[in-house]
């Protein structure tokens, strides 16, 4: 579970980018997420989570041929992704779901850099509108703050 909500709650990936994260989009040895729209650094932690979750996973189905970082019982015969169903079970001990954390870590970092929206288009593959929503967010959050400190 470590690996599903650091790539949310770290690096803000959607469920369904989670899901489909292939094997060889994960690069241990440069510490990089990379493939298609995505290019991440990995950070310590993560790629540690990863490397455990790839031991456990080669331990308990040596032989599977399906290329998704995350493979389930029913998956590790089959080249398809986890279903939507699998990983909602795997954090269901969570406080909150997937989808907020992803959306609060776009936050924090709209916060920390100023509610930047191309510096957030950038870092998270996030289309322009999304990006104006999340600083216009933090803009007006920030307005109403300073407005009650007065």
């Amino acid at each position: 579970m470590s690996v599903v909500v650091a790539l949310s709650g770290i690096h803000a990936l959607a469920a369904h980018q989670i899901r489909t994260l292939l094997l060889d989009q994960v690069h241990l040895a440069e510490c990089r997420l990379g493939g298609g729209n995505l290019n991440r650094p990995l950070d310590e932690y993560l790629a540690k989570a990863i490397t455990d979750c790839l031991d456990h996973q080669r331990g308990r189905r040596p032989n599977s041929a399906n290329p998704h970082l995350r493979i389930s019982r029913n998956t590790a015969t089959t080249t398809t992704a986890v279903g939507t169903l699998w990983l909602d079970k795997l954090v269901i001990p969570l406080p909150v779901g997937l989808d907020r954390l992803r959306q609060d870590r776009i936050l924090e970092e709209a916060l920390a850099s100023g509610a930047d929206p191309l510096h957030l288009a950038h870092v998270f593959a996030i289309g322009a509108e999304t990006s104006l929503r999340y600083t216009t967010g933090v803009s007006l959050s920030a307005t109403e703050h300073d407005s009650r400190t007065r």
